[in-house]
């Protein structure tokens, strides 16, 4: 038995399956516990093994006691950038078309925003005539359900969607990457106003407390819009500065024609635009 004994342990020697004496463990720079490697030297020792081959690198992290693997592949699709100048064809009328500026004309820019947006997407012939039909019913349409004379972004994304059947969304990401971007993916921007921070030397002094307008296009300078506010806002350019710095939402409250005409401050209302056709 003796011999037998020994015989065996000269083999197990031999095949590496018992303690081999004086061979040191690998070092990994980790430092082990009498309980094994944690979770942290197990992540060190991954990555050290798989930073000499083609496979992505995991990590492991702890998490509330538990481990979980992330990987840290990047699978974000890249969006291209936008061309430098873009400009989308939008058929133009004011929303005094037929040279009225008397009620309910002289509020009606969201109106002739949605009506131009609207019809863009829809295909739809737009002039004059059109306009002046279209605001006429859309106001009708508004004051039967409810909506004040003055429209936040909310109620145009809703307006957009029920009267029309085009959908949008507001976004509060107002800058002009983000405004460039949509445009080039065919989005329009319907933008609310401090109308008179816009400094449009077309409208009627002192200019439209609150506005909303269409922004269509860009160049490497200027916003390039459809101003329902002047006759003259067909293509009528802005510079990024000044168009960025009157964006703001609605903040007044409920208007109705017969009342004094309020001041709300417009420049503290919300950074916020529609874009249109999402």
């Amino acid at each position: 038995m003796k011999k037998i004994s020994l015989i065996l342990a000269t083999i197990l020697f031999l095949t590496g399956c018992g303690k081999q004496v004086g061979l040191q463990p690998v070092d990994y720079g980790l430092q082990s516990t009498a309980d094994g490697l944690q979770a942290d030297d197990q992540s060190a020792i991954i990555n050290a093994q798989l930073s000499n081959s083609n496979q992505p690198v995991v990590n492991i992290e702890k998490t509330n006691n538990q481990q979980q693997t992330v990987s840290n592949i990047n699978t974000n699709k890249t969006i291209p950038d936008p061309p430098a100048s873009f400009d989308i064809k939008v058929a133009f009328a004011s929303q005094a078309p037929l040279g009225d500026w008397n009620m309910p004309y002289q509020e009606a820019c969201e109106e002739a925003s949605m009506i131009m947006a609207a019809r863009y997407y829809k295909g739809e012939k737009l002039d004059a005539n059109i306009m002046n039909e279209e605001i006429l019913k859309l106001v009708k349409w508004e004051e039967e359900n409810g909506y004040a004379l003055d429209l936040t972004s909310a109620e145009v994304v809703a307006i957009l969607d029920k009267y029309f059947g085009v959908k949008s969304e507001v976004s509060k990401e107002v800058t002009a990457g983000r405004i460039k971007k949509e445009i080039a993916a065919g989005h329009l921007i319907i933008a609310p106003a401090a109308g008179r921070d816009l400094g449009n030397p077309n409208y009627r002094a002192p200019g439209p407390l609150f506005h909303m307008l269409v922004i269509r296009g860009y160049n490497p300078t200027n916003f390039i819009t459809n101003d329902p506010g002047t006759r003259k806002g067909d293509g009528y350019q802005y510079s990024y500065g000044d168009l960025l710095w009157a964006i703001h939402d609605w903040n007044g409250g409920t208007r109705i024609y017969k009342d004094p005409r309020p001041e709300p401050e417009i420049n503290k209302g919300e950074k916020v635009m529609v874009v249109v056709g999402v």
